[in-house]
């Protein structure tokens, strides 16, 4: 009997760490703000309460920046700001590590089709995966990267941006891997968007805008209002039901 109760205690107890885990995972998400393209912009991010900046180093995007640029604008950041370069299929290593080193970026994230062994050849540096999700996208996907975290988002049929997706692929993902969510987040999802999945971060991009590559103050502001409710709200839930998500 005293065994038995020990036992129900224990596991009482163990599911209360669980349980209270899961809500500081929940709290604790985080927030990348993409194209950021000027100082003034990156600092609208972070008083607004970004945790991380990204930049576009693909010379073919409308939200390029020149390395050279990125490293002014790294060199005014407070400290302690992860500065995120973004590339698209630059296979050059040459290229990529000297586009790196110019800008001073301290995370690399690959957007396009860069493969898994494309990535071991980068394990110098902090890597993000851009993975697009279709219909019939296979989760298990992600374990094949050997990167920091995997970004998902919808596949564009434009190449202007992701889109919304079925983030019950995402929920199901973070069993493997930490999820960035990703495609078509505005103020008026995101906060769903934390609770329904509590990625490990969400990235923002044309969600903040006034128009392409100008970020918003007021959009920006009230996007990271509802990142802080959909926290609070991912914290307070207890469960575990994904309901489809038809877009």
């Amino acid at each position: 009997m005293i065994i038995k109760r020990f036992h129900a205690t224990t596991l009482a107890t163990a599911l209360e760490r669980i349980k209270a885990a899961s809500k500081w995972e929940a709290t604790m998400v985080k927030t990348q703000v993409s194209g950021i393209m000027t100082y003034q912009d990156a600092t609208l991010a972070l008083d607004a309460g970004a945790d991380a900046l990204a930049f576009d180093l693909n010379p073919r995007s409308e939200y390029h920046v020149a390395p050279a640029a990125i490293r002014e604008i790294a060199d005014r950041l407070p400290p302690f700001v992860p500065v995120v370069g973004v590339f698209h299929n630059e296979f050059n290593f040459e290229a990529l590590r000297s586009m790196v080193e110019a800008a001073k970026v301290s995370v690399i994230q690959l957007d396009g089709n860069e493969s898994a062994d494309y990535c071991r050849q980068l394990s110098a540096w902090r890597l993000i995966k851009k993975l697009r999700v279709g219909e019939d996208f296979d989760i298990e996907r992600v374990k094949a990267y050997p990167t920091a975290a995997v970004i998902l988002e919808g596949e564009s049929t434009d190449g202007q941006g992701g889109r919304l997706f079925d983030w019950r692929y995402a929920a199901a993902a973070k069993q493997y891997v930490r999820i960035i969510l990703s495609g078509g987040l505005t103020s008026e999802n995101v906060a769903t968007a934390i609770r329904t999945v509590k990625p490990y971060a969400v990235n923002v991009r044309e969600g903040v805008e006034s128009t392409p590559g100008r970020k918003d103050r007021i959009k920006l502001q009230t996007f990271m209002i509802e990142v802080e409710r959909g926290k609070q709200e991912a914290a307070r839930s207890t469960t575990g039901r994904l309901p489809r998500l038809d877009f």
